[in-house]
This record gives structure tokens, sequence and C-alpha cells, in this order.
């Protein structure tokens, strides 16, 4: 089974207000991948999914729909990760460039990489 593709069917995204000054924005993010409404027609499954982020205090709301096509037989109550990991990745990097665009950062802190050294065999 792999994800054949991904298809964002709404995308809804509000600038509420401007954040206070002096005030950290605290991101607050739901993700359903919604197994039960998933429409499975000759070896493809489609499943719909649905990603809410809205800030606290409130001045920003954003939301995205859409379905994930999956080729190959999957179960959609319990997901492998080999499925919900590229559904999560695409509507977060979605999510990340409409944030941008807002004037607002990306709803996932970026975590500072530590520099390795080469290893040589």
């Amino acid at each position: 089974m792999s994800v054949a593709g991904i298809r964002f069917d709404y995308i809804h995204a509000e600038r509420l207000g401007v954040p206070p000054p002096g005030v950290q924005l605290q991101m607050n993010m739901q993700v359903m991948i919604e197994g039960e409404r998933a429409v499975k027609r000759s070896g493809i499954t489609e499943i719909p999914f649905t990603i809410s982020i809205a800030s606290a205090p409130s001045v920003v709301s954003v939301t995205i729909r859409g379905t994930a096509v999956v080729q190959g037989d999957v179960d959609v109550k319990n997901l492998p990760p080999q499925v919900a990991t590229p559904i999560m990745q695409a509507a977060l990097f979605e999510a990340a460039l409409i944030m941008r665009e807002l004037g607002f950062p990306p709803p996932l802190p970026v975590q500072p990489q530590t520099p390795q050294s080469p290893h040589y065999a």
C-alpha cells in the first residue's frame, strides 16, 4: 500500500486580529483522519482528512480539508505510519505556507539541528 496522492478540497484561513505586544502565541492543532468515511473502489481507498489550527489568544484560524488516495489494501480503522505520515506532512506543509502568508510563524516550532561531524568508514 502507498499514498498515491493528496488532494486539498477546502482551504480556509483567517487573520482575526493582531497579536497583543509581548504575548507569545500558542498554536492549537487538531488533525482528524476520517477512516469511517473512507471510500474503497477497485484497489484504491480515498480517506478524508481535516486539519484545524487556532491560536491562543485568538488571532488566526486555519482549516484544511482534503482526501488522501491510497493504492492497495489498507485498514482505515488503524492506519499504518506509511499512510498517516504523508497525510500529516502534506497538510502541515500547506498550513505552514498559509500561516506565513498571513504573517504568523509556522504552526510547529522548528527545532535547530546540532551540527554532526561526518562519519568515515
